[in-house]
């Protein structure tokens, strides 16, 4: 590794490479074409950064492509990327939809080293003239399962009509499988497959199905919100349900951002930097925001609705806990929900019944690792849950009104009052206060 680079690193903090990262850096370094898979959350994006840069050579051209599927993982890239390659004197430009094309020309002109993009707007740019190849060196898929599907895999078959150098090193990087018939025939060649899935590596993510009616999952975030130190992003399968929660939200006043397709790119960046900040409780998001995004030290991912699919629940799921750290995925549903989500994922997930234990930040973080993970949730290791309500209505008290109540003896109010004599109560009162026609009234 660069000296620069071990320099970085030992500031940094960091004391040893993920095992993707040990597992890819001599066969990108080496020029070879990989099929590398690693789950979410384990440094991917350096796991091809380092070695990449290592053969670079400045001042010569655009060498290095980078594809990404959205304009939120191909900017979050671009800043990984441009952090590294500072140091050896080389520039990094985005090429992503929805943002100024006009900079993006302008900036082309300086013929940068490293280029990442959109599929689209490097397809555009391609098609009008405006970007070429003909140095490029490594082409690189990051979430390459996604990139290789319908209208999408369409678009990178169009760029790489543009290369078509059976030199060019093509590096796939995902969590998910790619179809290798796919690959192999677009690109024309075979893959070395490097996979990492199965390598251990500490996880200390906590796994929670919240058994919500669907007319009270708005309320269950507004109970959440109530919280210290909440932040959670929210996953919603349709832009409909995300819409309508938001103005939910925002009419009980909780700070949130939505981050949905077909908002410009300057809203969605706007978006993304109000979540980082801590000015937003909730990132709501689609299915948009379940790849490779990286919020440092988020600790909850919310299901508001069942993902369609395990990989998709893997995929969110991989927003928290990341690089080891502590985290916890919560889902509503009913019962149904519950068993099609077991079906789904192969990791132990808690339902829990009635009212859920409020989460506080400062309990969030000293919470036992795995201790849900290494066995299934049963009677006898599930915490026990003290039911308040026998409805299943939520109580939207904030969690100091909480303890309170459970704390405090019941006071002879009109809440504690029992029914008998409330409506003796209220009898009493409409005596008092009906005109007297001449007649003694009774005595209560």
């Amino acid at each position: 590794m660069r000296s620069e680079f071990e320099e970085k690193l030992q500031a940094s903090g960091f004391t040893e490479l993920t095992p993707i990262q040990k597992a890819v850096y001599e066969p990108l370094k080496s020029g070879a074409s990989i099929d590398a898979l690693a789950p979410t959350g384990t440094g991917k994006t350096l796991a091809f950064t380092w070695p990449l840069l290592e053969n670079v050579a400045a001042d010569d051209g655009e060498q290095i492509l980078v594809l990404a599927p959205s304009q939120e993982l191909a900017m979050q890239t671009t800043h990984v990327m441009r952090e590294w390659a500072s140091l050896l004197g080389f520039k990094v430009l985005s090429l992503t939809g929805g943002a100024n094309i006009k900079n993006q020309l302008d900036r082309l002109k300086k013929h940068p080293e490293i280029l990442v993009g959109t599929p689209g707007r490097v397809v555009e740019l391609l098609n009008n003239g405006k970007l070429k190849l003909g140095r490029l060196r490594s082409f690189v898929l990051d979430e390459a399962d996604e990139l290789l599907k319908d209208d999408t895999a369409k678009q990178v078959d169009v760029i790489w009509d543009y290369i078509d150098d059976p030199d060019m090193q093509v590096a796939l990087f995902g969590a998910t499988e790619v179809d290798t018939t796919v690959a192999a025939g677009l690109f024309d060649r075979e893959f070395e497959r490097i996979d990492q899935r199965d390598v251990p590596m500490p996880t200390q993510i906590q796994h929670e199905f919240w058994l919500t009616a669907s007319d009270q999952r708005n309320k269950r975030l507004r109970q959440l919100a109530s919280q210290k130190k909440m932040q959670a992003m929210v996953f919603f399968n349709t832009t409909k349900q995300l819409k309508m929660t938001a103005n939910f939200l925002a009419h009980e006043h909780i700070g949130m951002a939505t981050l949905v397709r077909g908002d410009s790119s300057s809203t969605r960046e706007r978006a993304m930097r109000s979540f980082k900040n801590g000015d937003a409780k909730f990132l709501l998001t689609t299915d948009v925001g379940a790849r490779g995004l990286d919020v440092p030290d988020l600790p909850i991912v919310i299901n508001f609705d069942l993902p369609r699919d395990g990989e998709t629940y893997t995929h969110r799921s991989g927003r928290t806990g990341r690089m080891g750290k502590a985290g916890l995925v919560i889902t509503f549903g009913n019962d149904h929900d519950a068993r099609d989500l077991k079906r789904m994922v192969a990791v132990d997930i808690e339902v829990v019944k009635g009212r859920p234990r409020l989460l506080d930040g400062e309990k969030q973080t000293s919470r036992k690792s795995n201790t849900r993970s290494a066995r299934p949730a049963t009677k006898a290791t599930a915490p026990k849950q003290k039911q308040v309500q026998a409805s299943s209505e939520i109580d939207d008290a904030p969690i100091e009104k909480v303890r309170k109540q459970k704390t405090a003896k019941a006071k002879p109010t009109e809440t504690t009052m029992s029914r008998e004599d409330r409506f003796k109560k209220e009898k009493k009162a409409k005596r008092k206060h009906k005109k007297d026609k001449g007649r003694p009234k009774k005595k209560a």
